[in-house]
């Protein structure tokens, strides 16, 4: 069954939420500023690249963002990738680019990025599809929980305008500064890691992608580092405020800090799983059907008071949800729906007996152009 919405309507945190909580397998659509998808395996969270190869792969842009893998290297990679159709984390590992076990570390950091990208969004349309077929051909190299990524998310969220305020652009120019000499300063592994780097002064967007690892990171260890007195700014370019004139009307207004520190966030985030527990699996009904594509047909007396509808438009509704269900599903294993509802037979989408059904009750379907839209419905006599 497809679930969608808008954000606006039903928050994306909550979303992921759900599926976490009713342990569903699927992949779950997001449409804001770009299209991005999330494949869950039983609530967890196994991959946020789509291998329906539709749009940008977010694991490649990572990789090149942050300096994982030269341009040269990534053109070169893709050449292989036309001639071979393998993956390109089967590519790197057979590459020996990164062990497994490097490859685990920057495929979850990654995934942690786009969602903390996905929930600052200011407006998107959602869409999950459930089935364990749109899993086919998903790469992934673990399951992570929606709680661990939800709380990370809003911590980084909630701390990024202040790394912004102390670093205004990555014009910014860095300095590491000597050891005191009057005692030992503790720091952590990252942070040692670009107190290295920075043997010379340079700009954070020099330092981000020779510090392989993700923006907000870099930001953090480098504030870090300020605190303890080993880093000095010696520059720091402000970026200049357009006049309030000059904003596009269309344009989003600059997100504001937070109100709630990081601690008080995840404390929330618990109490709505918590209450999640014990209120959603009460409130929706066994299948999770949410939300279904098409008026649903109910008589209606004089008055307009509803009326129980027959055993047999119970039997057609659910016809129709199960014909749409896989109708969905072929739309997300194959890029498109399908010319004809034999095909969702042949291709295992839908038993046959469903089919047989849809055909005795009169159902009519139509591909629309390109593929990507279809009407379905049922001839009354």
């Amino acid at each position: 069954m497809a679930l969608e919405g808008n954000v606006r309507d039903f928050g994306l945190s909550e979303i992921l939420q759900l599926i976490a909580l009713q342990k569903k397998s699927g992949m779950l659509s997001i449409t804001g500023e770009q299209t991005m998808v999330i494949y869950f395996r039983e609530g967890q969270v196994i991959s946020t690249r789509d291998r329906r190869k539709l749009a940008a792969d977010p694991f490649r842009d990572y990789v090149l963002k942050y300096g994982f893998i030269s341009v040269e290297e990534m053109d070169r990679i893709q050449q292989i990738q036309a001639e071979t159709n393998l993956d390109l984390t089967d590519i790197l590992v057979s590459e020996k680019k990164f062990s497994d076990d490097e490859l685990r570390i920057i495929f979850a950091e990654q995934i942690q990025e786009t969602i903390q990208e996905i929930l600052t969004w200011p407006r998107s349309q959602y869409k999950f599809i459930i089935g364990s077929q749109v899993l086919q051909g998903v790469n992934s190299f673990g399951s992570f929980k929606v709680e661990g990524l939800l709380m990370e998310s809003m911590r980084r969220i909630d701390e990024f305008p202040e790394l912004e305020r102390i670093f205004p652009s990555e014009n910014t120019i860095v300095k590491r500064l000597p050891a005191p000499a009057e005692g030992k300063v503790q720091i952590e592994e990252l942070e040692d890691l670009i107190y290295d780097i920075l043997d010379t002064p340079m700009s954070i967007a020099e330092l981000v992608p020779k510090a392989r690892m993700s923006r907000f990171s870099t930001y953090e260890a480098l504030k870090c580092l300020l605190e303890k007195g080993l880093l000095q700014i010696i520059e720091a370019e402000k970026s200049v405020e357009p006049d309030a004139g000059e904003i596009d009307a269309g344009s989003v207004a600059p997100r504001r800090r937070l109100p709630l520190p990081a601690i008080a966030a995840a404390l929330a985030l618990i109490s709505s799983l918590a209450i999640g527990e014990l209120a959603v699996p009460r409130l929706l009904p066994p299948g999770w059907g949410l939300v279904r594509h098409g008026a649903v047909r109910e008589a209606s007396v004089a008055g307009g008071i509803s009326v129980a509808p027959t055993l047999g438009e119970l039997r057609s509704r659910l016809v129709e949800a199960a014909v749409r269900e896989a109708l969905e599903e072929h739309l997300a294993v194959k890029g498109a729906y399908p010319t004809g509802l034999e095909t969702l037979v042949a291709n295992g989408f839908m038993p046959k007996k469903i089919f047989d059904e849809a055909v005795a009750r009169g159902f009519s379907y139509r591909l629309g152009s390109g593929g990507q839209s279809y009407s379905l419905g049922e001839t009354r006599p």
